[in-house]
């Protein structure tokens, strides 16, 4: 069951930006330095926190299908010690196991974002809890975004826990 949870961690790092932003001209990232790029990774971090917001209370909630509809119909998870979950169903079968599990919270922390006005990558940590508050993980993210029908979605969700591995048996 632990590592069942434990994987669950990783993709509640799936978070999904609903709107696109392009800006032109230098733009100052999230990380201090500039980009000629036409991309406001600023505005985009900002989606990014709100949706950080949403993805918490849909996990809360026991709702699958708003969590899968945070990535690309493409998207694919890649979480530790299994192998990758591809596409938007198979993603939301993913969520239900997790949820069933009692996996029902995640504080999400997005530390930097990068990319275009095509694609996007996210750098982040999370911590995921049962619903009486029990920590059963945290770790680091990397998320890659891309647009779809004009909303940015999750593309590649990657991630791993920060906690030792159980001990061989």
């Amino acid at each position: 069951m632990r590592k069942f949870i434990g994987r669950a961690a990783v993709l509640c790092a799936g978070l999904a930006l609903f709107i696109g932003c392009s800006h032109s001209g230098t733009v100052k990232l999230t990380d201090g330095s500039s980009s000629p790029a036409a991309f406001d990774s600023v505005a985009v971090k900002k989606v990014i926190d709100s949706v950080n917001q949403s993805f918490a209370q849909y996990l809360a909630k026991g709702d699958s299908v708003a969590l899968a509809n945070c990535y690309s119909t493409d998207a694919k998870f890649m979480g530790a010690n299994m192998p990758a979950v591809v596409g938007r169903k198979n993603i939301q079968t993913l969520f239900s196991g997790f949820i069933k599990g009692g996996v029902t919270k995640i504080a999400i922390t997005s530390t930097g974002v990068w990319g275009s006005e095509n694609g996007a990558a996210e750098e982040g940590t999370y911590t995921l809890a049962t619903k009486d508050g029990h920590q059963v993980d945290k770790g680091k993210y990397i998320v890659l975004w891309k647009k779809e029908d004009g909303q940015w979605k999750l593309f590649r969700d990657c991630g791993n826990s920060d906690l030792p591995l159980p001990a061989a048996k």
